[in-house]
């Protein structure tokens, strides 16, 4: 009897109501469903593009790591090519002082611009054998004798 009883004290408008109520809930629900269905498929979708670039990015890193390798290769050759080349002008630069050198033994006489000249070429053969660390012996004693010769020509 009681069932009859909470039969009659429902109403038509509470039915409607809670089924409106249930529809409504269930249709967020859905929504809720849906959008998290979606949010999913995309994350697996991105999963799927970041796996397949996974080889592209390995081949990548190996390509990247190889060309360090030649790079390196290369900087080592530029570093012998310079240090040749360094020596190279350091022993002209040194040919170049020592003629002058003798050539004033020999009696030969420089203007003020020549002797500059010789002394310049001398600052440079300096810091080359200082970058080089290449002995320098002879050519201290030659640029002094130069120098010297200089000071009685031109007063210094």
């Amino acid at each position: 009897m009681e069932f009859i009883d909470i039969y009659n004290k429902i109403s038509f408008g509470d039915v409607v109501a809670t089924l409106l109520a249930i529809l409504f809930v269930g249709g967020l629900v859905m929504k809720g469903l849906k959008k998290y269905h979606n949010f999913k498929k995309t994350i697996e979708e991105k999963d799927k593009l970041i796996d397949g670039h996974t080889d592209k990015i390995d081949e990548l890193d190996k390509t990247v790591n190889q060309i360090d390798g030649k790079m390196d290769t290369i900087l080592a050759a530029l570093d012998n090519i310079k240090c040749e080349a360094d020596q190279r002008e350091a022993r002209r630069l040194r040919r170049e002082i020592l003629k002058f050198s003798d050539n004033i033994r020999n009696g030969k006489t420089f203007s003020r611009d020549a002797y500059q000249d010789i002394i310049e070429s001398n600052e440079e053969y300096e810091r080359i054998i200082a970058r080089q660390d290449i002995k320098n012996g002879f050519t201290e004693h030659e640029v002094a004798f130069i120098e010297k010769k200089y000071d009685e020509l031109y007063g210094g």
